[in-house]
């Protein structure tokens, strides 16, 4: 069998390559000869010729020969990767397998003792391109397979994906629809959020054949229109490939006269037909008249135009030697004449079971054998031909799943493994934040404290001044005025004197004033109303007072301390107003704005030039006082245009 000749010979070469220890391959560094430029040099130009598109490819051949036959004994392990890529590429594009695989193999080997991970997936790639192109299809699922751990592993989500494609591909080649579909599902899982929209239309692609042939026909046309939907615009029409959308609808089509749409599937495929790609692509022309063909032979055994069809397409497939392709056609044909020419039928499925045996095709193998034990009575070596046959694809269909049953494991573990990872670096990382957000609200709490501590000094000291004045107030009541009216008292023997008696008098009720500007006040629900009487107090005969939305503000909400400021600082303005502007209107306005609240003082008095002003002692205290509650007090004045004050200080 061709499978142990090419094992066989693998293994003799690997033997004969450890023995030479000249080859840098294996590891004997202390065999390698040194090379001068010069005879570098002579090699690059065999290696230079291995590439000229304008030789034949037997001369290439030779000259990549003649190239690794002397960079072998170089130091360079690049220069040998470059001849045996080489020539592995030439002796695929002349179809020459085994060579290639030999060769693909040794560069494999090379790679993996250097450990050099892309040299490692590049020969990964070419071992399972070659043996999928001689139909060794068990060979190169397992290569497709170790190609695909090493991208799991670097982390290519798209080299992952596209390599286990290329292993769905395979599991449909050999007819195990149940393990393409697993694999394409995982494919899909690791492309869907790539932009590589061409290889995840083929793994819908995939999944939606796979259905087909198990008659899950809702979910083959669900996958189906996925794989069409991914080129919805020019753009990833260009990229999935305008072919590759044909192939889509001429899907489609088979999946319609699987259920038995037939006109709906004679239409797409007439369609296809008529297309300018279709009609320049030979193959893909020749697979639309064989479908369309024995389509419209299902739908009417009596349609003249099928058989010609299926004729006209298997004659196409020949002259482009598509082998695949005429064995497909071929089972078609036996198909069509199964009941009308036995000869003929049996004929067609010869034919494909040649081919099949040629190809090393197991499936179609498989299904040609079938036909052929209808139409003629099966001896007993083909018979055991069918059951080993039929053994062997069980074998290798189970031989694959296992192989991807235990990758998946790997891959689940690798994930598990990661996500743990994920996880200790998030513990630690949540850790880090709390660490820093316990130390700055350590340092939060610290600063609000130091903040409440400085504002209770602030208050302490505000409620001193303000027990102080209370104090001085009583006091100047208490024993001043009395004083004085002790001696108005004393006077009283001598009324023959009016002015000491009015001086007297004046002397009191200035002294009541004092009393009556630094008395003491409530502070609690009923401050509106004692502030209010205390702006109405100075209204006399000749100035009115006019307050307005004082109720308007929530005084609840503001603290004592800002209250007793307020108070005092009105009052200020209250006391100046009497002493020196006479006026005869006052406007105290209150408004509450989002930040705070706002007091504007306006008078009709004399008023003075702002270069005139001269700031007394109870303009400074009431800026002062208003500075303390973090507000401000901006007063404005001009002769003869009154006196303005606004004070704003926040909630």
């Amino acid at each position: 069998m061709k499978l142990w000749r090419v094992d066989s010979f693998y293994i003799i070469t690997i033997i004969l390559l450890l023995l030479c220890s000249s080859i840098p391959v294996f590891g004997q560094a202390e065999a390698k000869t040194s090379f001068s430029q010069s005879q570098l040099d002579s090699l690059a130009r065999y290696y230079n010729l291995s590439k000229a598109d304008s030789l034949s490819i037997p001369e290439r051949l030779q000259h990549v020969s003649s190239y690794l036959k002397g960079i072998l004994l170089s130091k360079q392990d690049s220069l040998i990767y470059d001849g045996l890529m080489q020539k592995t590429w030439l002796l695929g594009k002349v179809r020459q397998y085994d060579s290639a695989i030999t060769y693909a193999h040794q560069f494999y080997t090379m790679a993996k003792y250097n450990q050099d991970t892309m040299y490692i997936i590049n020969a990964l790639n070419k071992l399972s391109i070659y043996y999928k192109n001689d139909n060794q299809l068990a060979e190169a699922f397992n290569y497709y397979n170790e190609k695909f751990k090493l991208y799991r592993i670097i982390e290519d989500t798209i080299g992952a994906g596209r390599s286990l494609l290329n292993m769905a591909n395979i599991q449909t080649s050999l007819g195990d629809h149940s393990g393409s579909k697993t694999t394409a599902v995982d494919g899909v899982t690791y492309l869907e959020r790539t932009s590589d929209l061409r290889n995840l239309a083929g793994l819908y692609h995939i999944i939606s054949v796979a259905n087909r042939e198990q008659k899950n026909y809702r979910e083959a046309i669900k996958y189906n229109s996925k794989a069409m939907a991914l080129g919805n615009d020019s753009i990833s029409v260009k990229t999935i490939g305008i072919k590759n959308i044909l192939i889509f609808k001429n899907t489609k089509a088979n999946i319609l006269a699987d259920q038995g749409k037939y006109k709906q599937a004679i239409s797409i495929l007439k369609t296809l037909v008529s297309n300018t790609v279709v009609q320049q692509d030979q193959r893909e022309h020749a697979r639309v008249l064989s479908n369309l063909g024995y389509i419209q032979w299902l739908e009417n055994k009596d349609n003249e135009g099928s058989e010609k069809l299926l004729l006209k397409a298997l004659e196409m497939r020949k002259e482009i030697q598509d082998v695949q392709g005429v064995i497909a056609n071929s089972i078609y044909l036996a198909t069509y004449y199964l009941d009308k020419d036995k000869i003929q039928a049996l004929k067609y499925a010869e034919t494909a079971y040649k081919d099949s045996k040629q190809q090393h095709s197991l499936a179609l193998i498989l299904e040609s054998l079938g036909f052929i034990f209808k139409l003629k009575e099966k001896t007993n070596e083909e018979a055991k031909e069918y059951d080993r046959i039929h053994k062997k694809i069980q074998e290798v269909n189970q031989s694959n799943r296992e192989i991807y049953a235990v990758t998946r494991y790997e891959n689940d573990k690798l994930t598990n493994e990661n996500l743990i990872l994920k996880a200790e670096t998030a513990r630690k990382e949540r850790q880090q934040v709390i660490y820093v957000f316990s130390t700055l609200f350590v340092f939060l709490i610290g600063g609000l404290l130091f903040y409440l501590y400085r504002q209770r000094l602030r208050r302490e000291k505000i409620r001193e001044v303000y027990n102080a004045e209370a104090r001085i107030s009583k006091k100047l009541h208490d024993e001043l005025a009395n004083d004085v009216y002790q001696v108005m008292m004393q006077m009283q023997n001598d009324q023959n004197d009016p002015g000491v008696l009015d001086k007297l008098e004046e002397i009191y009720n200035t002294t009541r004033d004092i009393s009556r500007e630094h008395n003491s006040f409530k502070t609690g629900e009923e401050y509106a109303t004692e502030l209010n009487g205390m702006l109405s107090s100075y209204s006399t005969n000749g100035t009115k007072i006019i307050i307005k939305d004082i109720d308007e503000i929530n005084w609840q909400a503001i603290n004592p301390e800002k209250k007793i400021i307020v108070h005092r600082t009105l009052q200020e303005l209250m006391v100046n107003m009497k002493k020196h502007s006479h006026a005869e209107l006052v406007a105290i306005t209150f408004k509450k704005t989002p930040k705070g609240v706002v007091i504007t003082y306006a008078d009709t008095g004399v008023g003075v030039a702002s270069e005139e002003i001269i700031y007394s002692n109870g303009l400074q205290n009431t800026e002062n006082r208003i500075k303390t509650i973090g507000g401000s007090f901006i007063f404005d004045s001009a002769k003869g245009k009154g006196f303005k004050a606004k004070i704003n200080f926040p909630n």
